[in-house]
């Protein structure tokens, strides 16, 4: 009786934790479509830093490494799209995107 009440608290863990990780990654989707599709000046790729910080409140360090690689990977996309990575302001960006994420990292490892 012991082992189906765990296995039943798992799963359930499991479950939603695995449910709330289409959130961050919606919101690379979204973010970079949105960039792709806006007008030459706009730039919406420094609002990628939103998925690894959402993912600090609900996962372990690895999917929060793995949802801020996506986010750097999506913000080099973009970088590369708008003008070249090598510019101070994409440098910047990603500089910025990948400390929040190790960060992010960080806060997961010690909670």
């Amino acid at each position: 009786m012991d082992v189906g009440y765990h296995l039943v608290r798992v799963w359930q863990r499991w479950h939603s934790t695995h449910a709330l990780v289409v959130i961050p990654l919606a919101l690379i989707v979204v973010i970079t479509l949105a960039d792709v599709h806006s007008p030459n000046g706009v730039s919406l790729g420094p609002l990628l830093v939103a998925a690894p910080a959402i993912t600090t409140a609900f996962a372990g360090p690895r999917l929060t490494g793995l949802i801020g690689a996506l986010a750097l990977g999506a913000q080099t996309f973009l970088a590369a799209r708008s003008g070249g990575v090598a510019t101070s302001n994409h440098i910047a960006q990603l500089t910025g995107l990948a400390a929040l994420s190790v960060f992010a990292v960080l806060v997961c490892y010690v909670r």
